[in-house]
């Protein structure tokens, strides 16, 4: 058996498949709820460790986006990435511009966060059955000093792949997704939203760039802004659908080293939170998803229109 012991997180090795498990059993005192003062709301109340970077608002003398390491971190390099000063905002009511302040400020951090990382993981957890234990608006960057499981399968998946047809799996993903449009949610300039057709989740979504990068910190901030704009319109289409559900949404990029992968390309994908996991799942690792993909991208594309004609 395999330990490596980290400041307040040990991994533990497998040793019948090489797998890793966190073991953080100081995560289990996180505050939840909405009683007293909010740490991360400017003025005051505020209590947080001290930030690491922050963006500033050019027009108003405060910050627009800043990061923190966080107090019950999973590895030693584990960040909390405050979205907003504002403790109602939100992806799906921000202006465009806001929304891709958080996208830069990932792109930034990641990078920060990469040296001495074997791959850094991006993620928001939005809603309780997501895992999120603070209200305010906020997402997570961990580097972790292994790589995952699903991040050493989806290196040996894709580069055989690759090597088979000469071409990355997502392109060819991404032009089925574009011929048969029944999965399709959006098309933009510069990237497209649609659903898998094979979902691990009800609603999934996932968005690929048109011009594949290995690395998303390489996304120029052009291509951002328009994946930022995207993503606000699916959850708007997701909310007006589903109710605020809760969702994970996660950036998938190259792990360390692997920046410049000709076989790789990264994507970011919304998992809505519908239903609970069960019996079956748990035990053979198969979803069971009970919405088509094909009819959650056509509901979908149908807020996103009512939206624009609005």
């Amino acid at each position: 058996m395999t330990t490596q012991r980290r400041k307040r997180g040990e991994l533990r090795r497998n040793p019948l498949n090489g797998d890793w498990t966190v073991l953080a059993p100081e995560r289990g005192e996180r505050p939840h709820g909405t009683t007293g003062p909010c740490p991360f709301c400017p003025g005051p109340g505020e209590d947080t460790p001290p930030e690491t970077w922050r963006l500033r608002d050019p027009d108003r003398d405060e910050w627009r986006v800043r990061s923190v390491p966080n107090r019950y971190p999973l590895s030693e390099r584990h960040e909390v990435l405050i979205e907003s000063p504002r403790h109602d905002w939100d992806f799906r009511t921000a202006t465009d511009d806001e929304a891709e302040a958080v996208l830069l400020a990932w792109q930034w951090r990641h990078l920060a966060l990469r040296e001495h990382s074997a791959q850094v993981v991006v993620f928001r957890n939005h809603g309780a059955q997501a895992g999120r234990s603070r209200a305010h608006p906020h997402s997570q960057l961990v580097g972790l000093p292994v790589l995952a499981p699903s991040a050493r399968r989806g290196l040996e998946l894709s580069r055989a792949y690759y090597r088979a047809g000469g071409r990355r799996y997502l392109d060819d993903q991404l032009d089925i997704a574009l011929e048969a449009e029944t999965r399709l949610v959006l098309i933009s300039p510069h990237c497209v939203a649609f659903t898998p057709f094979a979902p691990v989740v009800a609603f999934e979504t996932r968005f690929v760039p048109r011009l594949a990068r290995a690395d998303f910190a390489a996304a120029t901030r052009t291509e951002i802004a328009d994946v930022a704009r995207s993503l606000r319109r699916v959850l708007q289409a997701l909310d007006d659908e589903l109710g605020d559900p809760a969702y994970n949404l996660v950036v998938e990029t190259a792990p360390t080293g692997w920046e410049r992968a000709a076989f790789l390309s990264w994507s970011i994908r919304i998992l809505p939170r519908l239903e609970i996991t069960a019996g079956l799942e748990l035990a053979t690792g198969i979803p069971v998803v009970t919405t088509t993909p094909e009819h959650a991208a056509s509901v979908l594309r149908d807020r996103i229109g009512a939206r624009l004609r609005a």
